[in-house]
């Protein structure tokens, strides 16, 4: 049986070596070189140059500025998304063009408990806590559940409800979303609507309940 010369067997060790420590050692020459360092701040900075445009309301900025790279997922201090602060500020136009361009609708901010493994808000509970109806509605079409929950396992619609946002609960409603469903806490969508203090807002959720088509479970 013919062996391979020994000379051979550590230039196949070199090779294997070389295979595995050069990528490592390339990224992290380039991680640390100053034309790398010089478009990272670069980029940072027409990040926060995007959330200003978000916060201010300039929709030609926040356009200008996407075309010119800047990150649509780019986050405030606090963790929130440009969507999220797009759709808090009530900035629909803005949070459209966002939601056009890319932006995740499941991006979490830092309201949850990390310890918990309890994830934060995303720009869809947004929509429903502000009642941005017109936002809400090309993410649902875009194939978010109506019935997505948040860290306390409340719906959107027990979200919508207890903000008292009328046309928000209808068009949960007309999307699918469950009127009897119930959060981890055990408190039902009447239970919320009632909180929310909306008469028009109970009466739907009730008619919702009683509705044959509404189904029998508690989701």
């Amino acid at each position: 049986m013919q062996t391979e010369p020994e000379g051979a067997t550590q230039w196949q060790k070199v090779l294997i070596l070389g295979f595995f420590v050069l990528p490592i050692v390339l990224t992290v020459g380039v991680l640390a070189s100053p034309w790398f360092r010089e478009l990272r701040s670069h980029q940072l900075a027409k990040n926060d140059q995007l959330i200003e445009a978000v916060e201010s309301g300039d929709i030609r900025a926040v356009e200008q500025l996407l075309q010119q790279g800047a990150n649509v997922n780019a986050r405030t201090r606090g963790g929130l998304t440009a969507l999220s602060l797009a759709v808090i500020r009530g900035h629909d136009a803005i949070a459209l063009t966002l939601i056009e361009r890319g932006a995740s609708l499941d991006a979490r901010d830092r309201s949850g408990d990390r310890q918990q493994m309890s994830p934060g808000y995303s720009p869809v509970h947004y929509a429903a806590i502000y009642g941005r109806t017109r936002v809400l509605e090309r993410m649902l079409q875009a194939g978010v559940s109506p019935d997505l929950r948040d860290k306390n396992g409340r719906t959107l619609l027990m979200l919508a409800a207890e903000n008292g946002h009328t046309d928000t609960v209808r068009l949960l409603l007309r999307h699918g979303a469950n009127p009897r469903a119930t959060s981890a806490l055990g408190e039902t969508v009447l239970d919320c609507a009632r909180r929310g203090k909306n008469p028009t807002v109970i009466r739907l959720i009730e008619a919702a309940i009683n509705s044959p088509e509404s189904g029998s479970g508690d989701g």
